[in-house]
């Protein structure tokens, strides 16, 4: 069948066949635990990147002498326990060194005077098909309502993006503050206010839809009239800040939690001083009271993650059925 496609077709074909390959691999690895409500780790999701097929030719051509040097400068830092390392295949091992780099290359400016460009090279080749991963695994962990392995995701992406290693460490706080005064943007100061209600009518009845409302407030949007103007738009849709929205459905102890719904929230206004959603979802077939947990992210600017419960009662469906 390949034989007889197009060279283009049969070499598009082949590249998606990798990609699944890569992404069954991603959710192999990450897959929950026995505790599936427990948070994932950023060295979990990076030995999953690098562990990856289409990371593999990378950590091959990492030369080990110049690795180590990388790797005793990140034990310097305390960025990882050697023992996370040490059940690993060696160039998964490389590439998971390479990737924890790219994050700390800020603290490691002074190592790479001593590195090779071919070292630096790789470095910035693991970076980019990371970053590839990591946006395929945006939508992909959600598909499978994995709410932990969602939001893991979702800070390493931010991690990645900036080339930061922590979302509460002060002095990474400072740079991605300094990034985006750079940038012309301010440092976002979120609220995050959220709510639960029938589709219709008043009550929230047991298996017709609910609306989940979440609104975002944002505390440093430029008033209107201060004469601030707005920062030319690097982003080609017009868009200044994006977050994410993550819904997750607590169940009883027992019972993984699932993820509702993900859906982005954009703002295209830096004046805009909320920014909102309505997410609609069936409710559980039995009546009682259930609770969700709103969660909003950012994938590209470190320390944002928002938080609230939202308890709703949902009653029998006392309508007599047709016959």
């Amino acid at each position: 069948m390949l034989r007889n496609m197009p060279a283009e077709k049969r070499a598009h074909y082949e590249r998606m066949q990798k990609g699944m390959v890569d992404l069954a691999h991603l959710a192999s690895k990450l897959q929950p635990s026995n505790n599936p409500d427990a948070p994932v780790s950023t060295m979990a999701v990076v030995q999953a990147l690098a562990g990856c097929p289409v990371m593999r030719q990378v950590g091959e051509e990492a030369d080990d002498e110049q690795v180590g040097l990388v790797e005793s400068e990140l034990i310097d830092l305390c960025a990882f326990d050697t023992k996370q390392l040490s059940t690993l295949e060696i160039v998964t091992r490389r590439n998971v060194i390479l990737l924890y780099w790219h994050m700390h290359s800020q603290k490691l400016e002074t190592l790479e005077g001593g590195l090779t460009e071919e070292l630096q090279h790789l470095r910035a080749r693991a970076n980019q098909l990371g970053t590839k991963l990591l946006i395929q695994a945006q939508m992909l962990m959600p598909q499978q309502r994995w709410v932990q392995q969602t939001l893991a995701v979702a800070r390493v992406s931010a991690l990645m993006a900036t080339a930061l290693w922590s979302h509460s460490d002060k002095e990474a706080s400072k740079l991605m503050t300094t990034i985006l005064v750079s940038d012309g943007l301010p440092p976002p100061v979120l609220g995050l206010k959220a709510s639960a209600r029938a589709h219709i009518g008043d009550e929230i009845i047991a298996g017709k839809n609910v609306v989940a409302f979440a609104a975002v407030t944002r505390k440093h949007a430029a008033l209107a009239g201060s004469g601030e103007t707005q920062p030319p738009c690097n982003n080609p849709q017009g868009i200044y800040e994006a977050y994410w929205l993550y819904i997750e459905g607590l169940k009883p102890e027992g019972t993984p939690n699932s993820l509702v719904a993900a859906q982005p929230l954009v703002v295209k206004d830096l004046e805009q001083a909320e920014v909102k959603a309505e997410v609609v979802f069936v409710a559980p077939p039995v009546p009682g009271k259930y609770t969700l947990r709103i969660h909003v992210l950012s994938t590209s600017v470190i320390g944002i993650e928002l938080e609230a419960d939202v308890e709703f009662d949902v009653v029998e469906d006392d309508v007599p059925s047709l016959e």
